[in-house]
């Protein structure tokens, strides 16, 4: 029998596995193979004296209701026996959260919860990857005169301008020849945009902490789970599976009393 919480939990997903399987064939065999647990013998004898008795359909028994529950049985108690033991080992399984530098993040977490823990510090990671940081191009900043956490950015100055077309000249008048000249479009100044721009976002540094900060936590949860597991179960021996098994099978003497 396993002495470890770890390599109880190891097999119970397979002990489960096999006994969910091998009910669901039982049950199906219960009740779609009734045949196999009846023997009948049809026999036909002629009126004629002395003519021989002639079997005309015969078959047999191939198992007993009670063989194939003791067949259970056996899967049946050794996987509640499995859950009762790791259920006992649990209320033993303690382990401290040590993060990498030593720091002791919880103490004395039972298995169980780190378990859970180690589900939501996942699901925190998931999150913090999904948030939104700053464009670090815009030069943003703390803003002094804004709530908490409110970033300004770089203010930006443009020139507004306008189309108008003015003359060209391509050829100056003379007293002998008239001047040429065409009409070009050009853009003039018309005045001044500010570009001002306010953020609630994160800079990618913070993120970039919070991320591994979270993957602290992670890595000292599955650290604390794995030694909470290995707390050593001692000589417990349940029989709770057998115990009940033979409770509800038994009380008419045909289960254990079947050969």
């Amino acid at each position: 029998m396993p002495k470890k919480l770890y390599e109880l939990l190891a097999i119970e997903g397979q002990l489960k596995d096999q006994v969910q399987a091998t009910r669901t064939d039982l049950r199906a065999t219960f009740e779609k193979k009734r045949h196999l647990f009846e023997e009948k013998r049809k026999t036909f004898t002629p009126n004629v004296e002395g003519a021989a008795v002639t079997v005309e359909e015969e078959s047999s028994i191939q198992s007993t209701v009670a063989s194939e529950l003791r067949w259970l049985a056996g899967l049946w108690t050794g996987a509640m026996d499995s859950s009762f033991q790791i259920a006992h080992g649990n209320t033993k399984a303690f382990a401290d959260v040590v993060l990498d530098d030593d720091t002791v993040l919880l103490r004395d977490v039972p298995a169980t919860a780190l378990l859970e823990l180690e589900k939501r510090a996942g699901e925190l990671l998931d999150l913090i990857k999904a948030v939104p940081t700053l464009d670090p191009a815009k030069g943003f900043a703390l803003d002094p005169s804004r709530e908490a956490g409110i970033y300004r950015a770089r203010d930006v100055r443009k020139s507004r301008t306008q189309k108008i077309q003015e003359p060209l000249v391509l050829l100056q008048p003379t007293e002998h020849h008239p001047g040429q000249a065409q009409l070009i479009t050009v853009d003039r100044p018309t005045g001044t945009i500010l570009e001002q721009e306010w953020s609630g976002l994160i800079t990618p540094s913070t993120k970039a902490s919070l991320l591994e900060r979270v993957e602290r936590v992670r890595r000292a949860v599955k650290a604390a789970l794995q030694r909470a597991n290995a707390v050593d179960l001692g000589d417990v021996r349940p029989r709770c599976g057998q115990t009940i098994f033979d409770y509800v099978f038994d009380a008419e003497g045909f289960y254990k009393g079947a050969k």
